[in-house]
């Protein structure tokens, strides 16, 4: 595997867990306040304005928003950059020491957001498995579509 092949699925998983992040808090949100995981789009927990895409990248919104909801203008609460930064972080570093063992890679990443959502879901944990469904389909398709690559770049 060349250099450019390694950085790019470098910066492919550390974007997936700025993602993962990014609906780590959504879920977290949603299952304390026993709101529904899967919904039409996401909204601002103040003023329930829907939020257009442009608004939910990781990190960035926050920062382009200044941290405040474009529409009512409350704070946006400083742990969802950080939640995000901190997924975006575990990824990227996991990925360097175990991107040769992708399954091993993916076995802790599942640890780490189970670990964090059981922590978190203060005894909803009929909600807390459904998000858990939901991180585990997005990260078998990851670690899938890894396996897919790492394999044809060994060839």
């Amino acid at each position: 595997m060349t250099s450019f092949h390694f950085i790019v699925l470098f910066i492919c998983a550390s974007l997936f867990g700025g993602v993962m992040g990014a609906y780590f808090g959504t879920v977290d949100h949603r299952v304390r306040h026993d709101e529904p995981l899967i919904t039409t789009g996401c909204y601002c927990p103040s003023c329930r304005h829907k939020l257009p895409v442009h608004h939910q990248i990781p990190i960035l919104s926050w920062i382009f928003l200044k941290g405040r909801c474009r529409f009512c203008h409350e704070p946006i609460p400083v742990r969802y950059p950080l939640i995000e930064g901190g997924f975006l972080l575990f990824y990227g570093v996991s990925f360097l020491l175990l991107w040769r063992r992708p399954l091993v890679l993916a076995a802790g990443w599942y640890l780490f957001f189970t670990a964090l959502l059981l922590l978190r879901c203060q005894g909803h944990y009929r909600s807390a498995f459904k998000g858990w469904c939901i991180f585990a389909g997005y990260h078998l398709l990851f670690t899938a579509l890894l396996g897919i690559i790492l394999a044809a770049l060994s060839e």
